[in-house]
């Protein structure tokens, strides 16, 4: 018998009883989003990895190394052998621990000019971290329902874990979940999210770009990426992309249910949209780059249109003036949204 852990094995056969005691029931809808909260609490700041000034204090704090070692012993005789030793090894430990220090403050030091210096850049770019936009609770997912039938047939017979981000108050969840899909969802409200649990659904609380962060390559059948790719900033737009790919496995399907740029323009007031940190991608572009990723089979489909222009009754020349309405009404104000949808290859 190998003594070799297959941990990749291990990982698997974990997953799938996590899946079946989910499908049975025995683990809550919320569970999971609850171990989420529990361990943003009590972890140190370095495990969370998304504070960065807290990281940055700890890394000061540990910089100095400390050669007075505890001599206290409950043993009779250790406590003076032991303080014995730290007299005797002291010069030593020092000489080592000053150079350490040293260069750890050193390291520390250029950390932190090295995040002043990204800070500027993020905030010269309007390019911040979507995980400390405020702005993320506000905006509403896009709408999702004139596709949700193509979204469905997009995903069927879809194998493995099917993320839904940003999920709203979890309706395309459930409606997938019906279709037979093991789909989950994560959205950055947690009311938002609270709401979509109480409902029957698998809703985290979270941000759906550093969600995807922390998935494993190669995990998930199914991604469907709404609202958030209207409001990221182009960097963190091209890193969903990147993402997308990573994380779907070989056949998994991407689906992206964005607003059009015009239609997001006209929707909007003037001063969410000069102020917004990104705005949306036209659909060519998301082809784009979801085929520099590996994506194949990519087709765009249309929403219904932003505004309709009412026909002219018919009449002499009214098939005419109706044509032109058309041709008016797509140049003018085009379809108020699309969806883009892909398989992965490996």
């Amino acid at each position: 018998m190998s003594d070799i852990i297959d941990f990749d094995q291990v990982v698997r056969e974990i997953e799938d009883e996590v899946a079946a005691r989910r499908a049975s029931g025995d683990f809550p809808a919320d569970l999971e989003r609850q171990l989420d909260l529990v361990f943003a609490r009590f972890a140190p700041a370095a495990a969370s990895g998304d504070d960065l000034d807290a990281v940055l204090a700890a890394a000061d704090r540990a910089s100095f190394v400390d050669v007075d070692v505890p001599t206290g012993s409950n043993i009779p005789g250790v406590a003076p052998l032991k303080r014995g030793l730290r007299k005797l090894m002291e010069w030593y430990l020092r000489y080592l621990a000053q150079q350490v220090s040293e260069l750890a403050t050193s390291w520390a030091a250029a950390l932190k000019l090295l995040a002043g210096r990204v800070k500027a850049l993020e905030a010269a770019g309007g390019a911040t971290d979507p995980a400390g936009d405020d702005s993320r609770h506000r905006a509403d997912p896009a709408a999702v329902s004139p596709f949700e039938s193509r979204i469905a047939e997009a995903l069927a017979g879809t194998e493995g874990r099917v993320l839904v981000g940003e999920c709203g108050d979890g309706a395309l969840v459930r409606l997938l979940v019906g279709e037979g899909l093991d789909a989950y969802g994560v959205d950055p409200d947690p009311a938002r999210a609270q709401s979509a649990v109480a409902a029957g659904s698998e809703v985290r609380a979270g941000d759906a770009l550093e969600h995807l962060r922390g998935v494993a390559e190669a995990r998930l059948g199914g991604l469907v990426l709404c609202a958030c790719v209207d409001r990221l900033a182009l960097a963190f737009q091209v890193e969903l992309a990147g993402l997308a790919a990573a994380t779907l496995a070989d056949g998994g399907r991407v689906v992206v249910v964005s607003t059009s740029p015009g239609a997001w323009a006209r929707a909007s007031d003037v001063v969410t949209t000069d102020l917004s940190p990104g705005r949306p991608l036209h659909a060519a572009t998301w082809r784009a780059l979801l085929e520099r990723r590996g994506f194949v089979e990519l087709a765009d489909h249309d929403g219904p249109p932003l505004v309709t222009l009412q026909a002219v009754p018919p009449g002499e020349g009214a098939e005419v003036l109706n044509a032109n309405l058309a041709h008016i009404e797509e140049a003018l104000f085009g379809p108020a949204s699309y969806v883009v949808t892909g398989v992965r290859r490996r």
